[in-house]
């Protein structure tokens, strides 16, 4: 192992994503992903628009060419006997985004109620008890985040991401900040998302999206309670899913962040999702 990461290193690990379309091994396009945790599996999550390469309206194309991904290839974190203390980086791992040769079995579930129009999608990667005892997986639910603390407009927001195809060294994300853009608990366009204030790049498609606070917490009227926390708090917010005036510098960058609900939804549901994106 060249190249690793302390084992004690506190970061929220993501997945560069590279989809590849039939018959070749030629990147289409790259995205990002995480690990969830659901009951006794690993499943990663990411928007469905990297897997349908159409808009979640399932109306247009978002490239010219009307190939799509059959699979992803992402490298997994692994765990060396060589080096104990360090956390590796394997060779590419393929994931088989259809169940059949004839791509018409998607291997990924959707929302049981809004489908693509919720642009959010769960792949299942592996059951607990056959992962490798040396791969190292981060599903993002299990990191002890600071839940007793809501959301709040304007709080600083931060999108965990590989714009460009860019890294943050060792294939660790970069994080882009942006800022809480509407009211948390507003539905917009009555789907459970926000907007986020930020001017993201193509590839962070499918980034964890993670709230980060400094100062004083947990204050009442202004004055300081028994339970009170100073320092820094963090939650995971959501999932990232591009902009909103993404073509144009002189329009709003918003960008758009669906709820965490969304993924619970899902895996309670396990709804496959359909193919009509391939007609488009």
């Amino acid at each position: 192992m060249k190249q690793g990461l302390n084992i004690d290193t506190p970061s929220l690990s993501t997945h560069l994503l590279r989809m590849i379309p039939f018959g070749s091994e030629n990147v289409m396009s790259t995205g990002t992903g995480f690990i969830y945790e659901d009951k006794d599996e690993f499943f990663l999550i990411t928007n469905g628009h990297n897997v349908t390469r159409t808009n979640p309206q399932q109306t247009q194309r978002i490239i010219k060419s009307a190939a799509f991904p059959v699979k992803i290839n992402i490298k997994v974190r692994f765990l060396s006997d060589e080096k104990p203390n360090m956390i590796g980086l394997s060779d590419f791992h393929s994931i088989n985004l259809y169940d059949d040769e004839h791509f018409k079995k998607p291997n990924w579930f959707v929302h049981p109620d809004k489908k693509y129009l919720i642009d959010v999608i769960a792949i299942p990667l592996i059951k607990k008890e056959k992962t490798p005892s040396h791969f190292k997986f981060f599903p993002i639910n299990n990191f002890s985040f600071d839940k007793e603390y809501g959301l709040e407009v304007a709080d600083d927001l931060f999108i965990l991401g590989y714009p460009f195809n860019l890294t943050g060294g060792n294939e660790l994300p970069i994080w882009k900040r942006g800022t809480l853009a509407s009211e948390p608990f507003i539905e917009m366009d009555n789907l459970p998302k926000m907007f986020v204030d930020t001017a993201t790049q193509s590839g962070m498609s499918g980034s964890p999206v993670i709230m980060q606070r400094i100062g004083i917490h947990g204050m009442n009227n202004g004055k300081l309670k028994g339970d009170s926390l100073i320092g820094r708090i963090r939650n995971f917010v959501g999932i990232y899913s591009g902009r909103i005036g993404a073509d144009n510098e002189f329009k709003a960058q918003l960008g758009i962040v669906w709820k965490e609900r969304v993924i619970n939804e899902i895996l309670s549901a396990k709804i496959k999702g359909g193919i009509e994106f391939q007609q488009i």
